[in-house]
């Protein structure tokens, strides 16, 4: 099973070492791996690398995530490469077909689920908002969110140089957004259009918080913008469904 994945690290002092080690343990071949600076204050590791013997899908999760201070945002699987997957098989499916996995997400598990499955993330997202406390459950969207988002600034957008403001919005938050969601922009107002994380709920929006913290990470990823803020503004849950969130 060949793959590749990015892992971002807690801090400067997490390196590539500390990553490839526990791979190399674990009983991975790396064939390629590249570190560069997180504008989070980490580094990102970039590795590609194949399984040895009967390592599946799951076991592949549970080694990169296990991996002590670094979060798991990218993921990608040669299925072709791989004798223990079927063709139609996903990292996700593999993790979120098993129960035990339903019962114990929490937020490194959906770290990890969502940088196996993105963009296809509104089923993790909606799972773990179902297992978080009531009393905490907004807070807990919101930082999930704020990771995801800086992880695909980084991932996706990085390169280059840094753009104002009101053009990441129009040139980078809006095609990243709609890679889940349709996607309306009107200066510093967005619209998620049948907002996947409010069309199945009649009251609760929990999953707007997502979003909240999902563009504020996206946008403070980016070292040309400081302090951008974000509020919902307006939610559709359980009736027109547009969810609308201004930034300032």
């Amino acid at each position: 099973m060949k793959f590749s994945c990015s892992l971002e690290t807690s801090s400067e002092r997490i390196r590539l070492v500390n990553v490839i080690s526990p791979l190399i343990k674990a009983g991975y071949q790396l064939l390629s791996q590249k570190q560069e600076l997180s504008e989070n204050g980490g580094n990102i590791i970039h590795v590609v690398a194949k399984s040895r013997g009967s390592k599946t899908q799951e076991d592949l999760i549970n080694d990169l995530s296990s991996i002590e201070g670094c979060t798991l945002f990218q993921l990608e699987i040669d299925e072709d490469d791989s004798a223990s997957a079927s063709a139609s098989a996903s990292a996700v499916d593999a993790v979120s077909s098993a129960p035990p996995m339903k019962q114990s997400l929490d937020e490194k598990n959906a770290l990890t689920a969502i940088g196996a499955q993105y963009p296809d993330i509104v089923d993790v997202v909606r799972r773990y908002e179902n297992v978080v406390p009531n009393e905490i459950r907004d807070q807990a969207l919101y930082e999930l969110g704020r990771k995801v988002g800086g992880g695909i600034y980084q991932r996706d957008y990085s390169l280059g140089s840094p753009l104002k403001l009101s053009a990441t919005i129009s040139r980078e938050l809006v095609p990243a957004l709609k890679e889940f969601s349709k996607v309306k922009a009107k200066n510093d107002v967005i619209s998620l259009i049948k907002c996947p994380f409010c069309k199945l709920s009649d009251s609760s929006h929990s999953g707007c918080h997502f979003v909240v913290g999902y563009i504020e990470g996206f946008l403070a990823s980016n070292p040309a913008i400081k302090d951008a803020q974000v509020r919902e503004t307006s939610c559709g849950a359980g009736s027109t469904n547009i969810c609308e969130f201004t930034i300032w």
